[in-house]
């Protein structure tokens, strides 16, 4: 009788211990649920100005002008494209607001500057 409390204890703990070890086998043995995520692929159009380990650019004054009038002329193409977009857009309803207004010689400001600034390097 004096050793019946313990005895019992011990025998509820090892039940207990077994059944703890019981549940998480079988956890792991049913089988994982797997999620087919869509792989997300990026195209990162290359900068022909740039290298891993080295950039001559940064250093021949040659190339900086290169570079220069490269990254100027698309900035051109770019607002181009943008007040096409803009006069195509504004044009179909053939109103012009004061808004679409404003827009357009923003548009048209912006493609003088570009122009103008690559100008100064040349537009061949």
């Amino acid at each position: 009788m004096r050793y019946t409390k313990r005895v019992l204890t011990f025998i509820f703990a090892i039940v207990l211990l077994m059944g703890t070890a019981a549940i998480a086998a079988s956890a792991q043995t049913r089988g994982r649920r797997r999620y087919h995520r869509p792989v997300r692929v990026y195209y990162v159009q290359p900068n022909p100005f740039w290298s891993w380990n080295y950039n001559p650019y940064y250093y021949d004054p040659y190339y900086s002008e290169r570079q220069q009038r490269y990254y100027l002329r698309n900035r051109l193409q770019g607002n181009r494209r943008e007040l096409n977009k803009h006069l195509e857009k504004y044009n179909a309803d053939g109103v012009l607001t004061a808004k679409e207004r404003r827009e357009l010689e923003d548009d048209y400001k912006d493609v003088n500057r570009a122009r103008s600034n690559l100008s100064r390097y040349g537009n061949y």
